[in-house]
């Protein structure tokens, strides 16, 4: 008997999208990690499952398109996870750390 196929990038996107991601996982661990077209996958079910923090996961887009700026689904996930972040008030310092409150000085 012949060894079955792993499978594509985008089926492993479907079950992503059903939300199926322990169906997901499993497939994805069949693959080798340091398989690239697999890259964008791993990091949208990381997002999606809540296991990758949304910067983390456009830190690591950023990697994957300076290396192929074309890589399949990778400009959008960046941007889903740019709006996870801002909607999570994580998106930037000024976020996360508000500056501290103006006192008028009536001294004059």
């Amino acid at each position: 008997m012949g060894q079955e196929q792993p499978p594509a990038p985008n089926e492993i996107d479907e079950l992503i999208e059903q939300a199926a991601y322990a169906e997901a996982e499993r497939a994805l661990g069949t693959i080798a990690l340091d398989d690239e077209s697999y890259w964008v996958a791993r990091i949208k079910l990381g997002l999606r499952d809540g296991s990758l923090a949304p910067r983390v996961a456009m830190q690591r887009l950023v990697q994957i398109m300076r290396k192929d700026a074309t890589a399949r689904g990778a400009k959008t996930l960046y941007q889903e996870a740019s709006r996870l972040s801002f909607e999570g008030r994580s998106s930037s310092t000024a976020h996360s750390h508000p500056p501290p409150a103006v006192t008028l000085n009536k001294s004059k």
